[in-house]
């Protein structure tokens, strides 16, 4: 069953410093079904996360719709649970207080909210932290507390923007792992947006890849990949490098357009607008 679906989406903004109309996003479209682990990939300022603000409500669209679960979004939601980058945590709640809070806000009764909140902090490997302060824990867990809050309120589509890019290299692989866990356990559906193209690969099922901006859906490339990962299995299997090469490919090829395009600019003598 389909639970996001994305049609000729387009965002036009307007540039503060020049007053002129920029087009983030030109023309995207895709699905993720439910129980999906979809990672979107694309050059630097494509609109990445401005595809995923506007399917968390935080950004309206200029044209097209985003639909989840057969309801268009209109705006923020429960259907939609978002795990930034920054993590965003209450910092003045407990580990606890914090995975609870939406169920406390959605009214579910404090032993109930209190055994599931316990029952995610396991899963994430917080067992034991429940009376710790945000400040006491490391970037690695504090990210993983963030997963807990927005798993614990069981969203529709689980938001993920670039969560582990702020996190040494040794931390992220085993956050990465984690998640494959998580998401082989429990099933949630993912949308996860990335600039690592080995991360893509590793975590999902398939990988959207746009085009630079104005952005377009380039190619949806499939991971065939088995389950259970770990990334000692993934490297040593041919269809992860292979996967990999091909979305190396794919945004080789744009980078050298993008190049391309901007000499033409400069040849015109308009240089100067071009970002």
């Amino acid at each position: 069953m389909t639970a996001l679906v994305i049609e000729h989406l387009e965002k036009v903004y307007t540039d503060s410093y020049s007053g002129d109309e920029v087009v983030a996003i030109g023309d995207v479209s895709f699905t993720v079904e439910r129980g999906e682990f979809v990672s979107v990939l694309g050059p630097s300022g494509c609109g990445k996360t401005t595809v995923l603000n506007t399917v968390a409500g935080f950004a309206d669209p200029t044209s097209g719709t985003v639909s989840v679960d057969g309801r268009e979004v209109s705006g923020p939601g429960p259907d939609r649970g978002v795990v930034f980058q920054g993590h965003a945590l209450f910092p003045w709640k407990t580990v606890l207080g914090n995975v609870v809070f939406g169920l406390r806000m959605k009214g579910v009764k404090r032993r109930e909210r209190e055994e599931r909140g316990r029952e995610f902090l396991e899963l994430v490997g917080l067992a034991g932290f429940e009376n710790r302060y945000p400040h006491e824990l490391s970037g690695g867990m504090r990210q993983r507390l963030g997963v807990a809050r927005v798993l614990a309120n069981e969203p529709a589509v689980m938001l993920m923007d670039e969560p582990f890019a702020s996190i040494d290299a040794q931390t992220r692989r085993r956050l990465q792992e984690d998640l494959t866990r998580i998401f082989e356990e429990r099933r949630p559906t993912v949308f996860f947006v990335t600039h690592d193209i080995d991360e893509a690969v590793f975590l999902s099922d398939r990988v959207v890849v746009l085009s630079p901006r104005p952005s377009t859906v380039q190619e949806i490339v499939t991971v065939d990949l088995p389950r259970p990962r770990t990334w000692k299995a993934a490297v040593d299997h041919p269809g992860f490098r292979e996967t990999v090469a091909r979305i190396n490919g794919l945004l080789a090829v744009d980078a050298v357009r993008d190049r391309d395009g901007a000499g033409d600019q400069e040849s015109d003598g308009s240089a100067a607008d071009v970002r």
